[in-house]
């Protein structure tokens, strides 16, 4: 113990007789460690901490897929049925659905609030592993014709609509105008999906929706049999698949079945941007690193006549390394300290970032935190990097004493200018990486925000409004007659320049889709017929979003009540299903898979509209006029957006006090959270791209500027025996332009290699992205000749004479 004292007094003795150099690794450290807590933080939270459900790993999400769906998503009930009946690999099968709407009415204490339900199998819960906080959770005799209607409540609902009153279970509720019995409380943090916040039993599904192979209404999970693999119930589910296939060739003809861990369905697309960011924060932990062991070098080195003496008067080697060990050690825990504080102020914001990313669990998000495996790696690395990055400078000094004794340039053989040099190039090729990367996503990004939505999304504000189905019907006169005179009210509004509605949120995909037949077309196979997605909308929806008529009219009031029906489409569909004819005009035969199908005309063709996000290309889209349960109110201002938000409530209020508006939000901001994910690592990655290039720089300025105080006596020399400043000025240059060149043809290297394994987070942008690699280079020689100017007219101003007698 004395001995680690007096070790650790000299070393804080040494590091306040050199403060700046203290002071300049302690905020290098810094630097890095912070950025890599807080990322790994991220990772912790979205990919390694356990899940709240017994045995996780076991669970998997059972996606049905279509080749003209994007991505695999919820089954049709009577698949689901099937996959349960049918399947060997998993000890349950269970599912869930959040349509047909996702929301309902609670009513407390006279007040109406909105509330997200799910409808869950009876074996819903004991297939996620869950055991209730209190009471029980729902069951297999819930499910059944006659059962009494039950309900399952978050921890989160408990608390903010009944106050966590412990009387809770038992108790009646109103739901949409029916009563249902409280049964049981979630435990915190176990609520999936993580937004729901009332469970009702899955049969309370309508039944055309569970008879339909056409209506993709549930989510399916499944947890593995014991010794069960993810490949085998793969195979398993995909025969089941095809087997139903071939049962249901109208239906089931191209349906298909893709199994996901649950943790990756949670994630959603997130997983390869967060490692990418990992990649992106360890190049610069290493840039960091390469400068702190410069900055060891350089003192070190400065410092080798002083050990050569201690070692010639019986100094112990060990005790030398001990010492400068313990300063390291200073170093980097006071960097890493310094570092975790910049994380935890950090990650706030990260959250909130992710939070609007869309795809992504919130319970996951709300996970994040300096939690102890983070520290533990924090330390970790400040640890390893004290050993590694700070005595092997130091070991190269023991090596070479003899050159201390030496009279003239210390510590300036061409050994030591190697050693720093590949320690410039190092990281000039580090730093040429993560700015060329960044510059990929960043111009990424720029393309993806010039990309035209389709519609204006300026002044523009979404409500969501479902009427209680104990009192308004799909489509009745009732539930027509409540829009109307709504959308009518607040089109009267001071403020509002229009108003309509639609059945989903601009940029989100509608829930209603259809097969459907071009009439006079050639025919098909009943599995071959085409998809579209389909939405309601009032007869003002067009000018309210701001889509244009392309041919033909939009929709007129009467059209709502009009027995045949009329439709409009957008272009892609025109274009892809009506090319070679007038499109206005021509009947579609809706409802194909029914005995009786629709035929009904199109009267307009309006403009492309990204309905599935301007990630992905616009799809066919049916337009129908009309009104169900569920709307989606939207509000074209020239005022304020928010200002408007009371009075529709109150719109809303007068004419039922039992209906509420929820999911307030500005149009603008679901385009913005559309593309969180693609912001957030643009941004990320843009700020660490310019921390790498800063560290960068100062590690060329740190060595050259060290570089040239070596060698002063050497640059006396030349200048005593006739160069000019000018050639020692090229003399200086030339050295470190060989190291920065060589820097930055290797980071190309690695970055074109690295811009490959990117591509998938990119946007209709080429790994080889001229801008990109202009900007990556122009960069990189800028802040290098930034760097290397300094140092070099330092060298360039030596005075021979003053350079001699020093020695």
């Amino acid at each position: 113990m004395p001995t680690i004292l007096r070790d650790l007094r000299y070393a804080l003795r040494q590091l306040f007789k050199s403060p700046g150099f203290a002071l300049t690794a302690i905020l290098t450290l810094a630097l890095g460690v912070g950025a890599n807590t807080a990322i790994f933080s991220v990772i912790y939270g979205l990919l390694l901490e356990t899940l709240p459900f017994r045995d996780a790993g076991r669970i998997v999400a059972i996606l049905e897929t279509h080749p003209q769906v994007a991505a695999g998503a919820e089954a049709t009930y009577p698949d689901y049925m099937d996959w349960r009946a049918q399947q060997k690999s998993f000890e349950q099968v269970a599912a869930y659905s959040v349509v047909n709407p996702g929301t309902v009415s609670l009513v407390t204490s006279g007040e109406s609030e909105q509330v997200h339900r799910v409808l869950a199998s009876g074996n819903f819960f004991s297939t996620l592993g869950v055991s209730p906080l209190m009471g029980r959770l729902l069951n297999d005799q819930d499910e059944k014709a006659g059962s009494d209607h039950v309900a399952v409540l978050s921890a989160t609902a408990w608390r903010r609509y009944f106050g966590g009153d412990a009387g809770v279970v038992g108790r009646s509720i109103d739901l949409n105008g029916a009563r249902y019995t409280i049964v049981g409380v979630l435990p915190p943090g176990a609520a999936y999906p993580a937004e729901g916040e009332v469970w009702l039993p899955l049969s309370l599904l309508d039944q055309p929706t569970q008879a339909s192979r056409v209506w993709h209404s549930v989510s399916v999970l499944g947890r593995l049999r014991a010794g069960v693999g993810l490949a085998e119930a793969r195979t398993d589910m995909q025969t089941i698949a095809a087997r139903i296939s071939a049962a249901y060739p109208a239906t089931n003809k191209l349906e298909g079945v893709a199994l996901k861990p649950l943790r990756e369905q949670l994630v959603g697309t997130l997983r390869p941007a967060v490692l990418c960011l990992m990649g992106a924060v360890l190049l610069v932990l290493l840039i960091a690193c390469a400068n702190v062991a410069s900055l060891i070098l350089v003192r070190a080195t400065a410092n080798q006549r002083e050990i050569a003496i201690r070692q010639a008067l019986g100094a112990d080697r060990t005790r030398l390394f001990s010492q400068f060990l313990t300063q390291t050690l200073i170093l980097c825990l006071v960097g890493g300290m310094l570092g975790t504080a910049l994380a935890w102020l950090a990650l706030p914001l990260l959250r909130l970032a992710l939070s609007h990313t869309a795809g992504v669990d919130l319970s996951l998000v709300e996970s994040i935190g300096l939690n102890v495996p983070v520290l533990l790696l924090t330390l970790s690395t400040c640890v390893l990097t004290a050993v590694v990055f700070g005595l092997l400078p130091v070991t190269k000094t023991f090596l070479n004493l003899a050159e201390a004794f030496r009279p003239g340039d210390r510590g300036s053989t061409g050994g030591n200018r190697r050693s720093r040099g590949v320690l410039i190039a190092g990281e000039i090729a580090i730093a040429v990486v993560v700015l060329f990367l960044g510059a990929l996503v960043v111009r990424s990004f720029q393309k993806l925000v010039a990309v035209d939505p389709g519609f204006r999304t300026d002044h523009l504000l979404s409500f969501e409004v479902t009427l209680p189905s104990s009192r308004y019907s799909d489509s009745g006169a009732t539930t027509t007659q409540f829009y109307e005179r709504l959308i009518e009210k607040v089109g009267q509004m001071p403020g509002v320049v229009s108003a309509g509605s639609t059945t989903a949120v601009p940029l989100e995909p509608s829930l209603l889709m259809t097969r459907f037949l071009i009439e006079g077309a050639p025919p098909l196979a009943p599995g071959s017929f085409p998809y579209a997605q389909i939405r309601y909308v009032s007869p003002d929806f067009f000018r309210t979003m701001g889509i244009g008529l392309v041919q033909g009219r939009t929709f007129e009031k009467k059209d709502v009540d009009s027995p045949t029906g009329f439709f409009v489409v957008n272009q892609v569909f025109a274009q892809k299903h009506l090319s070679g004819r007038d499109p206005v005009g021509a009947h579609i035969l809706i409802g194909v898979m029914s005995p009786q199908p629709s035929n009904i005309p199109v009267i307009g063709v309006v403009a492309n509209a990204h309905d599935l996000g301007v990630v992905t290309d616009s799809q066919s889209e049916i337009y129908l006029p009309g009104y169900g349960l569920h709307a989606v109110l939207l509000v074209r201002t020239s005022v304020a957006p928010g200002s408007i938000v009371s009075q529709v409530r109150g719109a809303v209020h007068d004419l039922d006090s039992n209906v509420a508006i929820y999911n307030v939000q500005a149009v603008g901001d679901v385009l913005s959270d559309s593309l969180a994910r693609q912001k957030m690592t643009a941004v990320l990655l843009g700020i660490f791209a310019v921390v790498a290039v800063v560290l960068a720089a100062i590690g060329i300025y740190g060595v050259l500027a060290y570089s040239v105080e070596q060698r002063t006596r050497e640059i006396g020399v030349r200048m005593a025996v006739g160069a000019r400043r000018e050639d020692i000025l090229t003399l200086v240059l030339k050295q470190a332009a060989v190291f920065v060149a060589s820097g930055i043809v290797a980071g190309l290297a690695v970055g074109f290699a690295g811009a490959r394994l990117l591509s998938g987070l990119l946007f209709k942008t080429s790994t080889a992205d001229p801008l990109s690699l202009a900007v990556t280079i122009g960069a990189l020689v800028a802040i290098a000749a930034l760097a290397v100017s300094l140092p070099a007219r330092r060298a360039a101003s030596v005075e021979p004479t003053e350079a001699l007698r020093s020695e």
